[in-house]
């Protein structure tokens, strides 16, 4: 029999022609690093519901979810409807419209410490503009984040983002990184002895439910005492609700946690599958963007408030607002976990599927036997909180990623290289179809001597 890898080149070999032509195009022959895949990446043709098919037809359970974007599964009727419509409208009017006002209406009736809102491209845009925000109106210049948290590529958020978390990121000028403190993350006394020794911090940003969705989580508790902290210290409190925002909850992790940040930044669901970001916050705030301020913040946008992303983004809020969607994903996701930590079980392996609401996380070969400690109703007792942040996100063994996410492909699923997450498309089918995909690659990892007992 082939081994995982000599399977995979034979099954995805139209994904390697295309491959060969992307390396002549892109560095790594990839438009987004976490696309890049051992020994190759595959190419999508076409996508519905849960599922997608490569460019050679093979048919995979999705758990990308478009990188978070995709609450209710791929190509949903109500939203195709809506852009089709649209595009015969006009995709791009360089004025106001419409949309743009009924889109920014919905957002602000379900985030809570909404008040007024600015619109962007992306998340990464996002967060850009809330940092300089937070410098202007507190006349302040240094940022506070924690480590293995995500917000963007750009100069300010960039740091520390994953192991080695203490590693310069090449192309920043040290000047510029010097702006930016990477805490370690839940830890209060650490941030609250940093707020009390440097009187030049802005802001404090982090993601409500920890560094990538929860692969170092992050409690209420921790975010109820950085409340605290920041409002002591007259800092700012930036949620980047990115990936969060209108999937924990309609209103996000803060309406999930009851704790109002003074900024929230926006992205993926909030447009429905199509690109769009935004912040929102408070009228003082957000009003340093408006022409009538002395010291303004200005703010341009090709795209910003793009027709089809408006329309989009509306009927994925009509949703959302149901809190149907998160219940859904959230209950799928928990069942998802449970089956795969049984799966692991039953083969005797240091491997343990984590995560909190509609994520999926995962750690593989880590040497520690408690990592899958059950207790007697077969649930995983392991609690990420209870391990250092620097043997969670980034800490499984890398060989063992490169052939568990090859098999899952030869099996029908497609997982992240960190896990994925769930939505409305996904069902029980689904998780029966991933928990024996599970099994037979780990069958097959064996039978490779990629896992030796």
């Amino acid at each position: 029999m082939p081994t995982i890898l000599e399977q995979y080149r034979q099954t995805f070999s139209p994904d390697f022609q295309l491959k060969q032509q992307a390396q002549s195009l892109f560095p790594d022959g990839v438009t987004h690093d976490i696309r890049y895949a051992d020994p190759y990446p595959i190419y999508v043709d076409r996508a519905q519901g849960s599922r997608k098919w490569t460019v050679g037809g093979h048919e995979l359970i999705d758990y990308w979810s478009g990188h978070g974007a995709l609450l209710l599964g791929h190509n949903p009727p109500n939203i195709v409807e809506a852009v089709t419509r649209q595009i015969q409208r006009g995709t791009h009017y360089g004025a106001c419209h419409r949309l743009e006002l009924e889109w920014a209406e919905r957002i602000i009736d379900l985030v809570p410490s909404a008040e007024h809102i600015r619109f962007t491209n992306s998340g990464t845009e996002a967060t850009q503009m809330a940092i300089r925000l937070a410098r202007l109106w507190t006349g302040k210049n240094k940022i506070v984040k924690f480590a293995g948290h995500f917000h963007g590529w750009h100069d300010s958020l960039i740091q520390g983002y994953s192991p080695p978390y203490d590693q310069p990121i090449a192309g920043i000028p040290p000047s510029t990184a010097a702006m930016t403190h990477v805490c370690p993350p839940n830890d209060p006394e650490v941030l609250a002895d940093l707020l009390a020794t440097d009187s030049q911090i802005a802001a404090v940003i982090l993601e409500p439910t920890g560094g990538s969705f929860g692969a170092i989580p992050t409690n209420g508790e921790f975010l109820r005492s950085l409340r605290q902290l920041t409002s002591e210290h007259r800092v700012l409190l930036i949620f980047d609700e990115v990936i969060t925002g209108f999937r924990v909850a309609p209103g996000g992790a803060q309406a999930h946690y009851g704790v109002w940040p003074d900024l929230t930044t926006l992205a993926k669901i909030m447009a429905g599958g199509l690109p769009g970001g935004a912040v929102v916050g408070s009228v003082e705030i957000m009003n340093l963007i408006s022409k009538n301020s002395p010291q303004r913040m200005p703010h341009q946008g090709t795209f910003n408030a793009n027709p089809l992303s408006a329309c989009a983004g509306i009927e994925m809020l009509k949703v959302a607002q149901t809190g149907q969607p998160q219940s859904h994903a959230n209950r799928i996701a928990a069942q998802l976990r449970q089956a795969l930590n049984s799966v692991v079980d039953q083969h005797g392996l240091d491997w343990v599927f984590y995560g909190e609401f509609s994520a999926l996380r995962f750690l593989l070969g880590h040497g520690r036997a408690d990592i899958r400690a059950t207790s007697t109703d077969g649930i995983s007792k392991f609690d990420p909180y209870d391990w250092d942040y620097r043997q969670l996100k980034g800490a499984s063994s890398p060989e063992l990623e490169t052939h568990l996410q090859a098999g899952l492909r030869l099996h029908g699923v497609d997982m992240t290289p960190g896990g994925g997450m769930t939505s409305t498309a996904h069902t029980e089918e689904d998780i029966a179809l991933t928990a024996e995909a599970l099994d037979k690659t780990i069958g097959r990892m064996r039978a490779d001597g990629v896992i030796t007992d």
